[in-house]
């Protein structure tokens, strides 16, 4: 796939130069890389996910965090448009649907069964994205299996409105892509990153690791009834992305500070506005100029899913899932930075514990700072 966002793992300095970046977005700078591309980018990621909330919010969807992520994930993590890109996409959320009916409606009686079914499906997605050519596959598979589980396995949630608005939120995120690509347009042609090359035994660590930690929080989160804790669902399998330990805690650090930033702002938002903080006439300039900030970081930083993309994040989900004349944000907010760290911690814990077990056997090694 023709992109140039996500790396296989951070570098060495891949912390600092994020906090560095994060410090220049605040002050005047002459030496960061803020190209035309770039500058492009940060207004389709904007525009797009204004769009789809206004879209949202104006029918009211029951689950509007589909239709303001799915699109904020997409125009932020691959920059560029193709067939392919649109294929993977829609392809992944229509396969993941028709999953999610079998496993869920056949399987939930046998839980183990479940488990292991559930455990399967996320090994393969991950060792699609480890392999490289499917990433956005598989990366699609794992949000859409993990979201999907969490709100069918739970009583009360009508599964049809379930399915057709995450594929209804999935064609409009590609919709939205195309038509913000057409509208902004890349100023040079984006260079294609170097493939990494992986040996099968760093493919079978990432993968297995990956996997098994992900069913690991599907099992906490089903003996836990976390029904209402999805920022915190999203926040663990995020951090997954990497697929290897020292990655998995960086993008832990990135996802707390990006969280913090995006509920802080969002507290001012709301304390401005205080009780009208229905009127989206009022809302959508601040909402814009939240993501703004967001994305202007997420492609400085050019390390994929770091601060800047846990910031836009937060604010899609905050909005898209809590945009209501009934809700309190600020209660969300609270809530939010506090299930998340929690959550963090816990995944970390665990990719600890998996990377040591697997680093026990040659066949599922993993050597720090090997090739690639």
């Amino acid at each position: 796939m023709s992109t140039d966002s996500t790396p296989d793992r951070p570098t060495p300095g891949a912390s600092t130069r994020t906090i560095t970046t994060l410090a220049q977005v605040f002050t005047p700078h002459d030496n960061v890389v803020y190209t035309a591309n770039d500058f492009r980018q940060t207004l389709r990621i904007v525009f797009a996910g204004m769009i789809a909330l206004s879209v949202s919010s104006f029918y009211n969807t029951q689950y509007g965090v589909f239709f303001v992520v799915y699109p904020l994930m997409l125009l932020s993590l691959v920059p560029v448009f193709n067939r392919q890109v649109a294929t993977q996409f829609i392809c992944s959320a229509a396969i993941n649907c028709v999953e999610m009916v079998l496993i869920v409606g056949f399987l939930s009686q046998w839980p183990v069964i479940m488990t292991l079914v559930v455990f399967a499906l996320y090994v393969m997605r991950f060792r699609f994205m480890s392999q490289g050519p499917l990433f956005l596959f598989g990366s699609m598979g794992v949000v859409c299996q993990s979201t999907m589980l969490n709100f069918m396995s739970y009583p009360g949630n009508d599964w049809h409105t379930l399915l057709f608005s995450n594929i209804e939120a999935s064609v409009m995120a590609v919709c939205l892509s195309a038509l913000m690509n057409y509208l902004l347009p890349d100023v040079e042609p984006r260079v294609r990153p170097p493939a990494i090359q992986k040996d099968a035994a760093r493919v079978r660590h990432e993968s297995l690791l990956s996997g098994t930690v992900a069913t690991l929080v599907f099992v906490v989160f089903q003996v836990c009834n976390l029904s209402d804790s999805l920022s915190a669902l999203m926040a663990a399998i995020l951090t997954l992305f990497p697929m290897h330990y020292r990655g998995a805690v960086l993008s832990s650090l990135w996802r707390v500070v990006g969280v913090t930033i995006g509920c802080l702002y969002i507290l001012v938002v709301q304390m401005l506005l205080y009780n009208h903080s229905s009127h989206m006439l009022l809302m959508m300039p601040l909402i814009g100029l939240g993501l703004g900030f967001g994305a202007r970081l997420h492609v400085m930083e050019k390390v994929g899913a770091g601060v800047g993309f846990a910031s836009v994040t937060t604010i899609g989900i905050m909005f898209g899932q809590n945009l209501h004349p009934e809700q309190d944000l600020v209660f969300s907010d609270l809530y939010r930075i506090v299930s998340v760290s929690a959550s963090l911690l816990l995944t970390l814990t665990m990719v600890f514990l998996m990377h040591i077990i697997l680093n026990r056997f040659a066949a599922t090694r993993y050597i720090v700072g090997g090739p690639g």
